[in-house]
């Protein structure tokens, strides 16, 4: 099949060039594909069939494989097999010309990381070969740090001698006594501390891993999570207090009660309308805050959802920004590559899963699938492994809320649809017009006082 077609131009920030590996058993695609590549920089290795693939993947390390579905003497499925037993970690690719449901399902179940049709587009291959690339790096680096961490290597005792990354009984920047830990993740532990001055104030502090504190993008990372919350001030959106980048790096939050939104659906189960629309309705009021401070959160989900109760309604509170992006990053520093996918799959926009640039409807898209995860009990797309998740949802079908809650009214089941379009574009535009679509659901008592006001004592850096 010869393929043809104007090639878009795309201004996408492109990961650093890697090395690909094109399996086709025609000359003309191979050709054609790696011109495509080329544009890129990537050093691109050619090979007419799956036997050629494997002989050349065993004598030097690829970043990505991007290959053919049907070929003679080992088609790309078989291939696909051999490579991952191999290399668990290498990001394959599949084409097919002629595609059916049942091979996309292998594919998605024995790990690859696209399933692309042809002909196909020249961005969407590109893409691919950007998101392989960056998710083969995260990877190795994230292995590096783990085998590190378990290693010793950059771990250091703490102040009672030993090696756990623990700090309760620590005082932090000699104000911030460390009381009990509340919870822990990929980025750092969350403490209850109490301030040593007159206010005597209890607050939660989060300090950044140790085996991370000494990787200079991590705790950039972690700097830009204390910037994204700084900048915005919002009754629905933990306040940060303060924070300080010398040893350890640490950010200061008020201290919250009531559980999350997790905790409340896995104890009580699906939420009636009203209170599951209160609860998205102010979700929505967070992020048009975030939205509007040019930063996108990335990560919504119910873990990070906290629900505190105020006058006998919820409150909602927005948490956990570690993977935040600020949509204007100052001197043009970038600190995830495209192609690199952060944040929790289940919730995630099939635009994020592709490992695509994104932007606010990514976010409102989490929001609408929370929303019918509160309504139904579970999170509108399931997979049995990572790949087959993100398949899922770049698919875009669930199960129909109407029958799985046919009490839910007909006008709201079509916004959460509305909110879960697989295009950006046929999206609610913002949190404040999504938020204006849910107002006839709301009930009458929920509209929750703002809470007192804290002092802030924000920055501070440390030396």
């Amino acid at each position: 099949m010869t393929q043809s077609a104007a090639e878009p131009e795309s201004d996408e920030t492109l990961v650093e060039p890697g090395r690909v590996l094109l399996v086709d058993d025609q000359e003309e695609l191979r050709r054609l594909y790696r011109r495509t590549l080329a544009k890129d920089g990537h050093d691109i290795a050619l090979a007419s069939n799956g036997r050629e693939a494997i002989e050349q993947a065993r004598e030097e390390r690829f970043d990505v494989v991007i290959t053919d579905v049907r070929m003679p003497d080992m088609g790309g499925l078989e291939l696909l097999q051999s490579l991952r037993a191999a290399d668990p970690d290498l990001p394959v690719v599949l084409v097919s010309g002629s595609p059916d449901l049942e091979s996309a399902m292998k594919a998605v179940e024995l790990g690859a990381l696209e399933f692309l049709v042809k002909p196909v587009q020249f961005e969407k291959l590109r893409q691919a070969a950007r998101r392989g690339i960056g998710i083969r790096r995260q990877r190795a680096r994230t292995e590096e740090v783990l085998q590190q961490h378990r290693s010793g290597e950059r771990r250091r005792p703490d102040a009672r001698g030993g090696e756990e990354d623990g700090w309760t009984g620590e005082l932090l920047a000699g104000i911030y006594r460390v009381g009990r830990l509340l919870g822990a993740g990929g980025m750092g532990r969350v403490y209850e501390a109490t301030r040593e001055d007159a206010s005597q104030a209890r607050v939660a502090v989060k300090i950044l891993h140790r085996a991370l504190a000494e990787d200079d993008k991590l705790v950039a990372r972690f700097q830009r999570e204390a910037e994204a919350v700084g900048l915005i001030d919002h009754p629905n959106i933990v306040r940060l207090l303060d924070f300080q980048l010398a040893e350890p790096p640490f950010l200061v939050m008020e201290l919250l009660d009531g559980v999350s939104l997790r905790h409340a659906l896995t104890r009580h189960g699906p939420f009636g309308p009203e209170r599951a629309v209160l609860v998205a309705s102010q979700m929505l009021e967070a992020l048009g805050a975030v939205h509007r401070a040019h930063v996108i959160h990335r990560d919504i989900k119910p873990e990070n959802v906290q629900l505190t109760s105020q006058g006998g309604a919820d409150r909602v509170k927005l948490l956990d920004f570690g993977v935040a992006k600020l949509q204007s990053v100052p001197h043009g520093e970038t600190l995830t590559q495209a192609g690199t996918v952060l944040g929790t799959p289940t919730y995630m926009a099939p635009e994020h899963a592709r490992g695509s640039v994104i932007d606010v409807r990514s976010d409102l898209y989490s929001v609408a699938a929370i929303l019918y995860e509160m309504l139904t009990g579970k999170a509108p797309f399931m997979g049995d492994n990572y790949n087959a998740l993100l398949f899922a949802i770049q698919q875009g079908k669930p199960e129909p809320l109407a029958e799985l809650r046919p009490d839910v009214p007909p006008e709201l089941v079509a916004i959460i649809e509305l909110g879960m379009s697989a295009e950006a574009d046929d999206r609610y535009a913002s949190a404040e017009e999504m938020a204006e679509a849910l107002i006839p659901w709301q009930r009458s008592q929920s509209t929750v006082p703002p809470p007192p006001e804290e002092p802030r004592v924000f920055p501070s850096r440390g030396p």
